[in-house]
């Protein structure tokens, strides 16, 4: 008797567990099948712009579009901390700001560099580290903050690009390579120097960098050249920003040259900037990419479009145009299928 009490129960169970599934699938077809119907009429968001570009083909105003092969893309970094000031304090929030900030894309086919300039002021979601490592919900901020959190190195790299391709709409940014601010000088030593227009006023950091002049500079000078603004008269990111492009073009214009006598400049550079230098890509093929690359015509600069504004913080932000970032993502990573 007490068996069959037992039978009757567990077959009870069974009927109400059965009854209740069957009436979630009346209740989802009488009420979620239209809700569905009617989200599929809605207006697109930009939410679902990023679910759109991170496919292999988009369809944009009639115009059919395939990802683009042979594209290696590059996120290079530059860290306002050097090398040995790496977060070791294993609370995930020290590791350094990522205050520059370009996406390099190497496209093998075309033989071209394309460079995507990104503001360390962008506001982009990042991903938040709890101070135990824990993944925390993605909040929004300065994209140079992404850097902070993590270990100061590969971590903190991967968190970069990570909201670099939620910045260019899920865009994949599979490769990294930053440099430590101690890295600047080591760099520019090597290459004997880089000489660049003095536009600004950088008195009151260096009096020997006199303002309507020409300067080669020093390795200390670099570091001003590429870095300083709080102390400047245009205190900007915007003018800082001007400034790097103007050194990293002149620096590239360098090792480009350099480049005619064969690939062993290449290793010489890598082993002067290896103590300086995050990356995820093997040696090898950070060489390889390299020296393939090296009579590729260079694009011009790609800014993103957008505005400035000091934020509720008291920290300038910058507010990407949604448009022209699409539009520039379809161009870089997209072409029209024929």
């Amino acid at each position: 008797m007490q068996g069959q009490r037992r039978a009757h129960r567990h077959w009870s169970i069974r009927t109400v567990i059965l009854i209740a599934s069957i009436a979630s699938v009346i209740v989802l077809l009488v009420f979620g099948l239209p809700w569905l119907e009617e989200q599929g009429r809605k207006p697109e968001t930009r939410g679902d712009l990023r679910q759109r570009y991170a496919k292999e083909t988009v369809t944009v105003n009639g115009t059919a579009y395939r990802q683009r092969q042979n594209l290696t893309t590059i996120l290079l970094l530059g860290i306002d901390e050097p090398a040995q000031s790496a977060d070791d304090t294993g609370d995930y929030r020290s590791g350094g700001n990522a205050d520059f900030l370009r996406l390099i894309v190497i496209d093998s086919a075309e033989k071209t560099i394309s460079q995507i300039q990104i503001d360390r002021d962008t506001i982009v979601p990042v991903t938040v580290l709890n101070l135990i490592g824990e993944r925390m919900d993605p909040r929004p901020m300065q994209i140079a903050l992404s850097h902070s959190y993590g270990d100061g190195k590969e971590l903190s790299c991967a968190l970069t690009a990570e909201a670099v391709s939620r910045l260019l709409l899920g865009t994949p940014v599979p490769c990294y390579a930053a440099v430590s601010l101690d890295g600047i000088a080591a760099l520019n030593d090597f290459v004997g120097s880089v000489t660049v227009p003095i536009d600004d006023d950088f008195s009151g950091i260096d009096p020997s960098m006199i303002r309507g002049t020409s300067l080669r500079l020093t390795g200390q000078q670099a570091e001003h050249f590429v870095r300083s603004r709080a102390d400047l008269p245009v205190a900007t990111n915007e003018a800082r920003m001007a400034r790097q492009q103007v050194y990293f073009s002149r620096l590239t214009d360098i090792i480009r040259e350099q480049l005619k006598d064969g690939p062993a400049y290449l290793d010489a550079l890598l082993d002067v900037m290896s103590p300086y230098l995050v990356t995820n890509m093997a040696r090898s093929k950070l060489a390889d990419t390299a020296w393939r690359a090296r009579d590729y015509e260079r694009l011009p600069l790609i800014p993103l479009p957008g505005s400035h504004e000091v934020g509720s913080t008291g920290y300038m932000e910058f507010q990407p145009d949604g448009d022209a970032l699409a539009r520039i993502v379809l161009d870089t990573f997209y072409r029209p299928m024929d």
